[in-house]
């Protein structure tokens, strides 16, 4: 074997000149594949977990090369928008004009010949209801803080004749795990730019539970909309469960049309001061017109400075209450969700496709553990676990539909794990899902049905 001296290695320059040159070589397969120009940008970024899943595609954790910033990038695939492109175009021009700090920013967009790439910041506080839970104490005046954040984005953004349409807890993030985190508001997918501020939209739009009335019967809607959604956030953030009790779309007119659909039970609300509930009156008016715009709002008493005299009293505890068991069932629905929408987009891949292994619940070839924070590695880590768990668990038909909470372990499963399952919140979580097979399977479909 040849000696190796200090000559035989590349100095820093040749380094450098090294790697621009397996840059321009990239770049010039790319052009012979036919990839577009913007297909050159996705070398600056190393990928990682994946996220979460929509209709047209996936979300996963990356990393800016160049910068070093932990990012979120959509990855949607060409063939699922069936001829709407513009539709994920309007979304990446509109972001790119945002710049607030209660808006998930902007960071950069390119494309493939078969998918459409696009970065954000990455929020990694977690989401709203989530982060409460896991707080100490939660007050009257740290729900306010919640919501002048919230009303301050939608200030923004309605300056801008931009309407959300899907202001809901899940779409409402911490930045950062820090105690003082911002809240920033995510998922842009369905908003829309007026071409006035008078404008009415009329597409399907929102979250049942959260959309305005209007929007629901397709009456027409625009900026109100976003401000009733506000309203039952509020509302949900004080006490813990949903200010509406109908579970269909003809009950829930019925029970709104009147503006008496809001209760507020003394049990839950005798240490919410009267202002709280007269701002969330405010912006549940049945009648978009009636509603105070976002600015207005924040100029309410409650916000302005009748909160601030609340942060004594802890809510805590009535919201773990109310969350707990809701929380556990949405999370069962989430992962069952996240698995089916993932294996039908891998039906519209073939093997022709610029990186078919891209749109997967774990891609190992791109797993990065270092971008997953620390306080996200169990939840993302536990998704094949419950999966898993899920195919192998053994359903009694018996089991009753309306209990979130299972009476004993399952007898299908080993000795060891059923041991397991008395300490383990993450089996209890299995074992709510199980017992409640057909609850989460009917609602995947109805959900489908929507989207």
């Amino acid at each position: 074997m040849a000696n190796t001296t200090a000559h035989d290695k590349p100095t820093d320059g040749q380094k450098q000149a090294t790697g621009s040159d397996n840059k321009h070589f990239k770049n010039f397969l790319h052009k012979l594949s036919g990839q577009p120009d913007s297909y050159n940008r996705k070398q600056n970024f190393t990928f990682g977990k994946t996220l979460g899943a929509g209709s047209f595609g996936i979300v996963r954790y990356a990393r800016d090369n160049n910068s070093g910033e932990d990012v979120a990038v959509k990855i949607i695939l060409k063939k699922t928008l069936k001829g709407n492109e513009q539709m994920i175009l309007d979304e990446m021009n509109m972001l790119e004009d945002l710049h607030n700090p209660h808006i998930v920013g902007f960071r950069d967009w390119f494309e493939s010949k078969d998918k459409f790439y696009l970065v954000t910041q990455l929020a990694t506080g977690g989401e709203l209801f989530d982060r409460i839970i896991e707080r100490g104490r939660f007050t009257e005046h740290d729900a306010s803080l919640v919501v002048i954040q919230m009303l301050e984005a939608l200030a923004y953004l309605h300056s801008k004749n931009i309407v959300h349409r899907d202001i809901k807890p899940e779409n409402v993030l911490y930045l950062t795990p820090e105690q003082n985190s911002p809240i920033v508001l995510a998922d842009f997918g369905i908003a829309k730019r007026l071409q006035s501020p008078t404008e009415k939209l009329t597409s399907s739009a929102g979250s049942f539970g959260y959309a305005a009335p209007e929007v629901i019967l397709g009456t027409g809607h625009g900026k109100p909309c976003d401000i009733w959604s506000l309203g039952v956030v509020t509302y949900t953030l004080l006490c813990g469960y949903s200010p509406f009790r109908s579970e269909n779309v003809t009950d829930f007119i019925n029970e709104v049309k009147h503006n008496n659909a809001v209760i507020f039970h003394a049990d839950y609300w005798k240490d919410v001061s009267k202002d709280a509930r007269r701002f969330i009156i405010k912006a549940l008016q049945y009648d978009p017109e009636k509603r105070p715009t976002a600015q207005e709002l924040l100029q309410d008493p409650w916000l302005v400075s009748i909160a601030a005299q609340y942060k004594e009293c802890d809510l805590l505890p009535n919201l773990k209450q109310n969350f707990d068991a809701k929380a556990k069932f949405r999370q069962a629905i989430e992962v069952v969700k996240l698995k089916n929408k993932i294996e039908k987009l891998k039906h519209f891949q073939t093997a022709n496709d610029d990186d078919p292994s891209e749109i997967a619940l774990f891609n190992d070839q791109g797993d990065v553990d270092h971008l997953v924070p620390p306080e996200n590695k169990d939840a993302l880590s536990s998704w094949n676990k419950l999966s898993d768990a899920l195919d192998k668990a053994k359903v009694d038909p018996t089991s009753s539909r309306a209990s979130l909470t299972p009476t004993k372990p399952k007898q299908g499963l080993p000795e060891n794990e059923r041991t397991t399952a008395a300490s383990n919140a993450f089996v209890q979580l299995v074992q709510a899902a199980t017992e409640n097979k057909d609850r989460v399977s009917s609602y995947k479909e109805e959900e489908e049905k929507k989207s």
